[in-house]
Parts: structure tokens; sequence; C-alpha cells
């Protein structure tokens, strides 16, 4: 993948698209977005771009959970976690192949 993600702001013919993903962004409430269409109109590259613009994400340093800081899971396997320190990460784009379940 290109370090340099086509820019969000320059997809164009999408709007149905962009609101969504960016509703999702903004409220996790909306409890994710199922993106499908035709092969080869940019559907990767939205979220990609979209993922490029999101800000980092605080973990707990060594947590393969990725837990937060301010609020520790209890019952993460590579806990107790310290409260007190934690680091950010670039938020992460998961892409599944069709068929996943």
């Amino acid at each position: 993948m290109s370090s340099h993600p086509y820019p969000f702001t320059a997809i164009v013919g999408m709007d149905d698209l962009r609101l969504a993903l960016l509703l999702n962004a903004v409220s996790p409430a909306v409890g994710g977005v199922l993106v499908r269409g035709e092969k080869g109109t940019a559907k990767s590259t939205a979220v990609r771009a979209l993922a490029a613009l999101m800000p980092d994400v605080p973990v707990v340093p060594g947590c393969r959970f990725s837990c937060d800081p301010a609020a520790p899971d209890p019952q993460c396997p590579d806990g107790p976690h310290d409260t007190a320190a934690g680091e950010a990460r670039p938020a992460r784009m998961v892409e599944l192949p069709v068929g996943a379940s």
C-alpha cells in the first residue's frame, strides 16, 4: 500500500458512501459500514483515505488487544495494566475478504 493514500476530499460522486464513513468515524454507535459495489468503484480507496485522517488511538504499551489506558479491561489476558502510561498508535483499517464470517 502506498504511504500517501488518495485524499478523502478528492473522492467525488460517492456522497452517500462518504457520509456513511464520516458518520461512522464520528459516532461508533452507528455500528459500522458495509461497503459494497462494482469492482473498480473506489470502495477501498475511500475507506483507506478516511483511515489516513483518523487520529491516533491511545493504547496500553505491549497489550495485544490495544486496551484503553484510561480504562483498561480487567478481563484482558495481557493484564492487569497500569493506568498511568499509554502510547499512541495509528488507527488501523481492517479489510475482510468476501465471505468472511
